[in-house]
Parts: structure tokens; sequence; C-alpha cells
């Protein structure tokens, strides 16, 4: 009997369930997804952002003024766009030094497409940022069918993009923009800059895509390891150009959004970007070895680095030294990651 009644019990479980317990409750669920989301190096990252909005509050009676933080807002908005594309390219193994370049080039094509050619807005913007998508796929499969190494093909591309946003313009800046356009980089919706949504929904987008999708799972397949990538099935050079495809059209929607804030089409534009959004993602957790790395880190790092930027200005520290803290920070930031890698081993 006791044989019957023990072999009762083990059928009435289906396999794979767990064994009984005290019931879920609806805050325990939240906690466990909550853990789930944020890890301790993104949550140590959003007690320094906390700490420094608070030291910010306290040193400048500006910080917290309108402007300013609408300013601040706007400038996050826009960085978080590149970096975004930037985690991407970096997981996979890569890097992308055109995104810079990219925003001038794309800038200068908005303002030739809308100013010098009459087009209307929409078109203008939409035909941009096929041409911005359209470097991107260059880098992507020189990088992937050619086997050049992404940090050479796109330290060409910085050139030549660059090039070619001077070449068009000969060097001068283009303005004159519609109001419906300027809108997008100067307008608020329920008090907060349009950039900052658009930021926003780029952000959630591309977390959702990492970490619901098939091809975010391939992304980071191809980063841990490309070979057991290619050889369990995944079509690593497709990805590979995809992602560059993505780092270069968010770069794009950056320039498009910068001009309109700006008034200004400039060949000079995103000059440095390239370097902020690699510190921006190393700082929030990307490892440059590739396969490591979140969007919310992301968010975190570039909220980061634009406060401690904006926190020089505030104290009246020259533009020249706001560079140097810049590198320093970001060099930094690389070396932690570096040590972190090599005491998990």
């Amino acid at each position: 009997m006791t044989i019957q009644a023990n072999s009762a019990t083990a059928s009435s479980s289906q396999p794979g369930e767990q064994p009984s317990g005290p019931p879920r409750t609806p805050g325990s669920r939240f906690k466990t997804g909550l853990l789930s989301v944020v890890s301790a190096r993104e949550s140590t990252l959003a007690g320094v952002v906390v700490l420094l909005v608070i030291v910010l509050s306290l040193l400048s009676p500006y910080f917290f003024t309108q402007g300013n933080l609408t300013v601040v807002g706007r400038q996050i908005g826009l960085a978080l766009m590149i970096s975004v594309g930037m985690t991407f390219v970096i997981l996979i193994g890569g890097i992308d030094l055109s995104v810079g370049s990219i925003v001038a080039l794309v800038s200068v094509l908005t303002g030739e497409l809308m100013v010098t050619a009459g087009l209307p807005p929409a078109l203008a913007v939409i035909i941009a940022l096929v041409g911005g998508a359209a470097v991107g796929a260059v880098n992507g499969i020189v990088h992937a069918f050619v086997g050049i190494p992404s940090f050479v093909v796109t330290l060409g591309m910085l050139a030549v993009a660059r090039g070619l946003a001077l070449g068009i313009t000969s060097g001068s800046t283009i303005s004159g923009f519609p109001a419906s356009f300027l809108y997008l980089g100067q307008g608020s919706l329920l008090g907060i800059p349009i950039p900052v949504w658009i930021a926003a929904v780029i952000a959630l987008a591309a977390h959702f895509v990492l970490s619901r999708t098939t091809f975010g799972r391939h992304v980071y397949f191809v980063g841990s390891n490309e070979d057991a990538a290619m050889l369990s099935g995944i079509h690593t050079r497709r990805i590979k150009v995809l992602v560059f495809v993505i780092s270069a059209t968010l770069a794009s929607a950056s320039g498009i959004l910068e001009t309109a804030r700006l008034s200004v089409g400039q060949p000079a534009a995103g000059n440095g970007y390239e370097l902020a959004a690699i510190g921006a993602a190393v700082i929030g957790g990307v490892s440059l070895s590739g396969g490591v790395g979140r969007i919310l880190g992301t968010v975190l790092g570039t909220t980061l680095l634009l406060l401690i930027q904006n926190a020089l200005i505030l104290l009246g520290i020259s533009a020249y030294w706001q560079q140097v803290f810049s590198g320093v920070i970001i060099v930094g930031a690389v070396a932690l990651n570096m040590w972190r890698k090599k005491r998990s081993r």
C-alpha cells in the first residue's frame, strides 16, 4: 500500500514541475522580475547617478533650473541613441568609429534635401535615414565578407563620411529649416523634450530585441564565440551587417534631431561622438570583448557621462579641460572593465 501511495503521488506531478512550496506573492514576483532586469553593477551605477544629482544640486543653484534640465535631457537623449547602436556593435565584438562622421553626413544631407532641394521634411528625413543606414551597410559588408577588422573599416569610413560632408557643403553650414522640422529637436511633449521620448522608445525597443528575440540571442552568441555560433547554423555575417546598419541608423536619427535642435546642418557635427558612445557603453558594463552587456547599463552610463559633462560646465571648468576629464573617465572605465574580466576568470 505504501508503494502504491508513493507511485500515485509521483504520477500526480507532471515532468518539469517544481516541488510545491509557499505560494509566490505579487511582491515576490515583482522582486524576482526586478532582479532579472537590474544587475549589481547597474544598481551601483544608478546609485552613483543619484548621488551625482544630489551633489550637483548642492554645488550649483542652476542645476535644477528648467532650462538646464531641458538642455541636459536633450543631450542625454541624442547621445543615448548613438550609444544604443554602439552597444549592438560592441556586443558582437566589434567597434564603430564612424558614428560621429555619420551624424555630420546625415546632418548635411538633411539640409541639402530639405533646404536646397525643397523636399518635404518627412521625405527628406526618410532619405537621410536611408543614406545613413547605407553607410552602416557598407561597414558591415566590408567587415563581414571581406574580413577586415571593424576598427579599420570604420576608421576609414570616419574619414570618408566626414570628407563627404565637407565636400558637399564646401565646409559651410546650411540653415533655413522649416519650423515643423525644428520642433523635433526643440519641442517638448508633456514638459519632456521630444528627443528624450524618442530615445526612450529606442532604448526600450533595443532592450526587447536583445532580451526577447532570436536575433538578440544571436547577437550575444556571435560576440561570445563566433566560431561556435557559425557551427550552430547562425548566419554570423548577416548578423554583423544588420548590427552595423542598426548602429548607423541610430546615429543618423541622432544627427537629424541634432540638426533640428541647432537649426543648422553642419559638416563639423558629431566630432568625438564615437568616443563618448564607446565610453557610455563600457561604463554601463558592456564588454569590449563582446557577448556581455545590457541596454539598461548603457542608459545609465550615458546619463552618468552627460551629467559629469554638465557638472564641469556648471563649475566653470574650461572646455579644453572637459575633454581631458572625459578621456580619463573613458580610459578608467575600460581599465575597470578589463580588471573585472580578469578577476572573474
